[in-house]
């Protein structure tokens, strides 16, 4: 090397420091793809639905052992409290980080779908993306609606909390669409029936349930819309619960299509094989 030409500046490690081989960086990103690749799908919604359900549990317990408080993000007359106006006073840090993780794992259990379910058609991908997308902005305003809280920034917190059930809604509408499509193609996996139907159960629940607490709400009803609003979270749970039965190894149909295809080419080699002339 020339005397005058500069010294190779060390290219940082993944902890700032200069890393003194490149190829251990390399190793260690080999590492983290190789962890991502073992963690199993399934766990995505049970990490999601208990972080929810804790959450949930956690303010209900606090609430109640507080004596019931009134906070000044309710209304005149309501002695019920929403979720957000608990999430709105001292325990907003829960709040933020139950709504955080559940945003990310809910959404990281719909992405799972597309690698562990074959999804045979154009219709059923049109699907399963709308639903990964609605899912996504659901997510992302659970996350925002915690941060925004109904006492500081009311018209942001309402928008959001809008928006999370609208994207909820939608992303399960789509789910269970898709799930009613494969139903129909791998017939042989009852599992796929049992969650259809079941998804079909609590979207109906939820849909009917959310247009009670959006009347409620516009009629000032708080204390019955609040009953509401802490039902529709506590089914939430059930929902995401159900995509740890369809991303078990035992429901995942992407091999299915993969062995018919095999079989299939197969049986066509024989044939070419046994045809006269062959």
């Amino acid at each position: 090397m020339d005397p005058q030409d500069p010294a190779p500046v060390p290219t940082p490690g993944p902890h700032g420091v200069p890393s003194q081989d490149p190829a251990s960086d390399d190793q260690e990103l080999s590492r983290v793809h190789r962890l991502l690749k073992r963690t199993p799908y399934w766990i995505f919604p049970l990490l999601a639905s208990f972080f929810w359900f804790a959450m949930l549990w956690a303010m209900m317990i606090t609430w109640l052992a507080q004596g019931q408080p009134v906070y000044t993000s309710m209304s005149g007359h309501q002695t019920i409290a929403y979720i957000s106006d608990i999430g709105a006073d001292m325990l907003k840090p829960l709040f933020v980080t139950g709504g955080a993780l559940t945003g990310l794992f809910f959404f990281l259990s719909l992405l799972s779908m597309r690698p562990n379910h074959a999804l045979v058609n154009t219709k059923q991908k049109i699907l399963d993306l709308l639903s990964v997308i609605s899912g996504f902005v659901g997510g992302v305003c659970l996350m925002l609606l915690a941060v925004f809280d109904t006492k500081r920034h009311t018209s942001l917190h309402r928008l959001f909390l809008f928006l999370f059930m609208l994207g909820v809604v939608f992303s399960a509408i789509f789910t269970t669409l898709v799930h009613g499509a494969l139903r129909k193609t791998f017939t042989q996996r009852k599992i796929l029936k049992i969650s259809y139907r079941f998804k079909l159960a609590i979207v109906t629940l939820e849909v009917l349930l959310s247009i009670a607490f959006g009347v409620t709400m516009y009629q000032k009803l708080n204390n019955i819309a609040a009953v509401i609003e802490w039902l529709i979270a506590f089914v939430f749970t059930f929902y995401v619960l159900s995509f740890f039965f369809d991303l078990r190894p035992s429901s995942r149909t992407k091999g299915d299509i993969l062995q018919q295809e095999m079989t299939e080419r197969r049986q066509d080699n024989s044939r070419t094989n046994l045809s006269p002339g062959s």
